[in-house]
């Protein structure tokens, strides 16, 4: 899927935080080039991030013994942020220690199977039924209604944009001296392999 930045021109001429959404800095010296993170672009809509669902295992057993940090970034493509329910959900989760992948993998899951999820009642309904043991409503009050919410999602707009984002599903170490695109072909398989395959030679 082809990430389309003129969706975003607002947030994209203001590009000067240097606070990312996935939770880590990238500051603009070079005092210590070795990735601090692995951030995955992707979209709940995109059938190939579908599919790399399979491999977060390994992806994340290799970042774990990378001994960097892993960040699942998606982004929406057709709504407006304050529409894009299930992001802001999946954004507000992480504060849940362990929930964010449990989120994230249903989201997929609905895609996979075509559940629409459309506005924030079916999010909601949606999570009920496959994370069951978080008070989604009473949750959605507090955290996912939150503006909150929707300023990780342009900071997640913003990280991709420094990362020169083009396609979905695509992967970005951050370091100290900034943010860059890993460069993989192929197939889904083919690029899970070669991001496990960069990790191991780090």
């Amino acid at each position: 899927m082809m990430f389309a930045p003129r969706r975003f021109p607002a947030l994209f001429r203001t590009l000067a935080t240097t606070l990312l959404a996935v939770g880590v800095s990238a500051g603009a010296t070079a005092a210590e080039p070795r990735p601090v993170a692995l951030v995955e672009f992707a979209s709940f809509d995109c059938q190939f991030c579908q599919a790399m669902s399979d491999h977060h295992p390994a992806i994340e057993a290799a970042v774990e013994d990378a001994e960097l940090e892993y960040r699942y970034a998606p982004l929406p493509s057709h709504t407006s942020l304050e529409r894009a329910w299930r992001e802001r959900t999946y954004y507000a989760s992480r504060e849940i220690p362990g929930i964010a992948e449990e989120v994230r993998e249903a989201f997929l899951t609905a895609g996979k199977t075509g559940v629409p999820l459309e506005n924030l009642d079916e999010v909601l309904a949606h999570l009920e039924l496959h994370v069951p043991q978080v008070r989604w409503n009473q949750f959605s009050e507090d955290r996912i209604q939150d503006r909150s919410s929707v300023e990780a999602i342009e900071r997640a707009i913003r990280l991709a944009q420094r990362a020169e984002l083009r396609e979905y599903p695509a992967f970005a170490v951050v370091s100290r001296s900034g943010v860059e695109l890993l460069s993989l072909t192929g197939d889904v398989d083919e690029k899970a392999e070669a991001v496990i395959k960069y990790l191991e030679n780090l």
